[in-house]
């Protein structure tokens, strides 16, 4: 849902979640494309 709704303070839950180890990079391949992208970017740049 969170990245569904792809707001910044969605994106900083998932930043979150990075930070504390809830998810790591392999995470963006469970999702379909769209939302997979949206994770990989804040995987790949979480300051933003």
């Amino acid at each position: 849902m969170t990245l569904t709704a792809n707001r910044d303070k969605d994106k900083m839950h998932v930043r979150d979640m990075l930070a504390i180890g809830l998810i790591d990079a392999s995470w963006p391949a469970r999702y379909p494309p769209e939302l997979a992208t949206r994770l990989q970017h804040l995987v790949d740049a979480p300051d933003g």
